[in-house]
């Protein structure tokens, strides 16, 4: 065993049955689980998606775990397929110390194989809350430079937080839990230059097998490097080569989980702030006819990874990731929802056009959270400053904000039984809510 953090990650995770979890870390971890599978049902129409759980339908495997909108396959594959599903939107949760989609493949494991080996419900928020706090120490400080490097953060760090909730589950001692994670960093991947496409949802969904099929190599006595997770150890050196960044030591000293985001706009997280902002001014009576020209302020890495974009994506799934587009979509009072990036899509030519008068710049006081705007109309400039973007801590949404999310988009998929879903989520744990969500899952194929 090493004495860095892979000894701290080790035993954490083999003690989480031992472990005492706060009311309001549960709840953190239902909030999760609402968001998860609001965002997986409501990608039913979804491409990558679909081709996913087909492929999938195909292997014919054998197991207990719910493919959602049809069947039941062994573990890995149902992770790999409802994972795949609940990043389609691009509309799921964001621990933004790491950059990373934690619950998409952290809940699609958990969930996968707790139906599996017939978990509890308790040990699957549990699983799930060990999954969520080790991915989010191993990709702290890391997230933004992985990401400017071309790297996908949840194919990293949401690998490893999955392998970690699997190995909860089956109850792996510190060596073999240890074993597992490294696995899961070995298997590292995905990639920015992917985004825009069905490859960025795949990231998520391979997260979830790959971190299934770690912990079940490791139950089985395979092992890893299990140095990869300590400073300068292998996976930091990897995916940060020019060495400036490392992996910073390991403590669970609080709950990391308390500090997640969620999205109230089905785009890429870096835009939100801006979206915000235009929001602001559109709410003040500015009309998108009244626009000159348009100035938004945001940080680096928004600017890099949304900035590049010219407002007319050729597809829905380019239209995520441009910021004058999603933007000029808040300008014209649209909600940017999953409705907006629905196929067969067509970019609308009053919506281009406000986006080509908007100018995108970075601004060394915006970071993740926050933007800026200026808006030149004959009047004279408005101005909109977002320190805080919603769904962030210090802004957070709360269960009626996700109700209103959820409702949004599972109500195509379930009509007047949508509360239903919603409030056996809520009250997950309580002993009797997994199987009528199962039933309630069983009728999406139907």
């Amino acid at each position: 065993m090493t004495s860095g953090n892979g000894h701290a990650i080790g035993a954490f995770i083999a003690t989480a049955c031992q472990r005492i979890i706060p009311p309001d870390v549960l709840d953190a971890a239902r909030l999760c689980l609402a968001d998860w599978m609001g965002v997986a049902i409501g990608a039913s129409d979804e491409p990558a998606g679909r081709i996913v759980r087909e492929t999938v339908a195909q292997w014919r495997s054998t197991g207990r775990a719910s493919l959602l909108f049809g069947g039941t396959a062994a573990a890995p594959f149902a992770a790999l397929a409802n994972g795949t599903l609940a990043h389609c939107l691009d509309f799921d949760d964001t621990y933004v110390d790491a950059v990373t989609h934690t619950s998409a493949p952290v809940w699609a494991a958990t969930f996968a194989l707790g139906e599996e080996i017939d978990a509890t419900e308790t040990d699957m928020l549990r699983a799930f809350v060990t999954g969520f706090e080790v991915a989010a120490r191993v990709g702290h400080g890391l997230g933004q430079g992985v990401t400017a490097r071309g790297w996908h953060s949840t194919g990293v760090f949401g690998r490893i937080g999955a392998a970690s909730a699997a190995a909860t589950l089956l109850d792996l001692d510190a060596e073999r839990a240890l074993n597992a994670v490294a696995l899961a960093a070995t298997q590292t991947g995905g990639l920015t230059g992917s985004f825009g496409t069905m490859a960025k949802p795949f990231h998520a969904g391979k997260a979830a097998m790959d971190g299934v099929l770690s912990a079940q190599l490791a139950a089985g006595g395979f092992t890893g490097a299990i140095g990869l997770l300590d400073p300068g150890g292998g996976l930091d050196n990897a995916v940060i080569q020019d060495r400036s960044l490392t992996m910073t030591p390991v403590a669970f000293t609080d709950w990391r989980i308390l500090r997640n985001s969620f999205k109230p706009y089905a785009a890429c997280h870096l835009i939100h702030p801006a979206i915000d902002a235009a929001r602001a001014l559109r709410a003040d009576g500015l009309s998108p006819d009244a626009i000159r020209t348009a100035r938004a302020d945001v940080g680096a890495l928004a600017l890099q990874v949304t900035g590049g974009g010219d407002g007319s994506p050729d597809t829905a799934l380019a239209g995520k990731f441009d910021l004058r587009y999603c933007v000029a979509l808040a300008l014209h009072g649209r909600a940017v929802s999953a409705a907006d990036f629905r196929e067969p899509w067509a970019l609308e030519p009053d919506i281009a056009a406000t986006a080509s008068r908007i100018a995108v710049f970075n601004h060394p006081e915006m970071g993740f959270a926050s933007a800026g705007m200026a808006i030149d109309t004959a009047g004279g400039t408005l101005r909109a400053h977002v320190p805080v973007a919603k769904g962030h801590p210090g802004n957070p949404m709360a269960w009626d904000d996700m109700d209103a999310k959820f409702a949004g988009l599972v109500t195509p998929a379930f009509g007047n039984r949508t509360g239903m879903m919603f409030d056996l989520l809520r009250r997950f744990g309580d002993g009797a809510v997994l199987a009528e969500t199962r039933g309630l899952l069983a009728e999406l194929s139907q």
